[in-house]
């Protein structure tokens, strides 16, 4: 007989231990956790300030297409729906004062990237166990025509370093910056960052730490010897007037800013001719370096060495020959030319 006071034996499997909540996250709720935990995992502050403009450029459609959607809402066929509206729909500049550039669509490129940020945003609330489903998981950017990449001539980076007037500081400066970026390869940023302890005279070669990569990533940057010579004669006149370890700096004695160089570098552009027939930039002398570099015997690997690209494929899109070259290497590798059948040819004229 049963002694009562047992109670009723357990029935292993019939029930959890644990009940799952789900949490329905608003939009910007979820966002907002999405942003603080990628600023405090240290995230560069211009990534964070294109998450939050990419970010509210979702959120004005959203808004207006679908207001109230919540985080779990959003579908792939919602993404997908935003992604032809990038496409197709929304003009250039649309929503910014004074910049709306009738029946200009935006670029595949710009396209591809506000679609990696938002991929990048659902990857994370999807690790996070924020959705059952990642929509944007199997999400492709548009494609498109792959185009070669403009560089300056030779011709042009003569023209470009000789406009500056070197009877001025200002000159001296600005002809020194753009023989190092056309020089080195150095992004605009890492060369205006530069102080005189990145320098090493006897190696010839810039230490930039990690912190001033854009992958987060130490490497040295050969530097040629004239290029030298030109970055210690501008020290020796910053020491004159001020007291600074930055090589590029105002007439005031402040860090030069990139945006105030470009406006310098488009005026050199204008007195020298070449507005409107290239675009002019400071990442312009980057993409020369790397074309060259290339043209002149150098390898892939050392060159994406040498200006940190995260990718390969980025460096071998410099591969770029020109059609006189094609023609000098057919001349010279063709096998009917190898094998000697001209000289059969002009046999049978006579």
């Amino acid at each position: 007989m049963n002694d009562p006071r047992m109670g009723r034996k357990a029935i292993k499997g019939k029930r959890s231990t644990t009940v799952e909540q789900t949490v329905d996250y608003d939009l910007d709720n979820a966002f907002e956790l999405f942003y603080n935990v990628k600023r405090a995992e240290g995230m560069r502050d211009r990534t964070l300030a294109d998450y939050k403009t990419h970010w509210r450029y979702f959120r004005e459609w959203t808004d207006e297409k679908y207001p109230d959607i919540r985080l779990r809402e959003v579908t792939q066929s919602v993404l997908r729906e935003y992604v032809m509206y990038m496409a197709n729909g929304r003009t250039k500049y649309e929503g910014v004062d004074n910049r709306v550039l009738a029946g200009v669509t935006l670029s595949p490129s710009t396209v591809s990237i506000r679609l990696r940020t938002l991929r990048t945003m659902f990857n994370f609330w999807s690790r996070e166990r924020m959705l059952d489903v990642n929509p944007a998981s199997n999400l492709k950017p548009p494609r498109k025509d792959e185009e070669e990449k403009e560089t300056f001539t030779d011709e042009q980076i003569r023209l470009l370093l000789m406009a500056p007037d070197t009877n001025t500081f200002a000159g001296m400066r600005d002809q020194t910056l753009i023989y190092l970026l056309a020089d080195s390869g150095l992004r605009i940023a890492e060369a205006l960052n530069l102080t005189t302890e990145h320098f090493d005279v006897k190696s010839r070669t810039i230490t930039l730490p990690a912190s001033m990569n854009k992958n987060r990533r130490p490497r040295e940057v050969p530097v040629s010897l004239e290029v030298i010579r030109m970055i210690f004669e501008l020290i020796n006149e910053n020491k004159s007037y001020f007291d600074t370890d930055h090589i590029f700096i105002t007439n005031y004695g402040e860090p030069l800013k990139a945006d105030h160089f470009r406006k310098r570098l488009n005026q050199y552009a204008v007195n020298t001719g070449l507005s409107g027939k290239i675009q002019v930039s400071p990442h312009r002398f980057r993409d020369y370096f790397c074309t060259n570099y290339l043209l002149n015997g150098g390898d892939v690997f050392t060159l994406r060495r040498i200006v940190a690209h995260a990718d390969i494929k980025t460096t071998q899109g410099y591969v770029k020959v020109s059609n006189e070259q094609i023609r000098q290497q057919h001349t010279q590798f063709s096998p009917i030319t190898n094998l000697g059948m001209h000289k059969i040819v002009n046999r049978r004229k006579y």
